[in-house]
């Protein structure tokens, strides 16, 4: 199994494209009423995948930090990456965690919310969640920039001492 600092380029494509379609879910629940619960399921569940692999991404990232030959340039743009991957985890956290409370809390009062409640809090969810998005938009392109301008690579684990 390569180190932690190679897995970094593979493991971050896995939560953007989770965290990015599972809003596009709630979307489709709410305009598919009849298959609302299965297909918010498929976002909750995406939505916890999503987070973890951020949560790897983020321990992968700091292996590649470690590794990386040092520039003002390189350190200042790894600290702003960083930052946002911060934050975006955070962000899709706490959206991951309203958005199991309001799928389970019909199930724990053992009836439904009223039909306008339940839309309301799912459109302002969805606007949530586009922040989000560009959250993590944000901090693909930091990212990126640390690789094709920065050219900082998962490169080889250093020399044991």
């Amino acid at each position: 199994m390569p180190p932690w600092n190679h897995l970094h380029p593979a493991i971050i494509h896995f939560p953007i494209a989770l965290l990015t379609v599972a809003p596009l879910l709630v979307l489709l629940g709410l305009l598919w009423p009849a298959q609302r619960r299965g297909i918010h399921a498929s976002a909750l569940l995406l939505l916890v995948l999503g987070c973890g692999g951020l949560i790897l991404a983020l321990v992968s990232g700091d292996a590649v930090e470690r590794y990386a030959r040092a520039t003002p340039a390189l350190l200042a743009g790894v600290r702003e990456h960083e930052l946002a991957a911060q934050w975006t985890t955070l962000l899709f956290g706490s959206l991951g965690v309203a958005f199991a409370v309001l799928w389970f809390l019909p199930l724990l009062r053992k009836r439904e919310l009223s039909r306008n409640l339940e839309r309301g809090l799912l459109v302002l969810w969805l606007l949530l969640s586009a922040a989000g998005v560009l959250a993590l938009g944000r901090t693909g392109h930091l990212g990126g920039h640390l690789v094709h301008d920065l050219h900082t690579h998962a490169g080889p684990e250093p020399p044991l001492q």
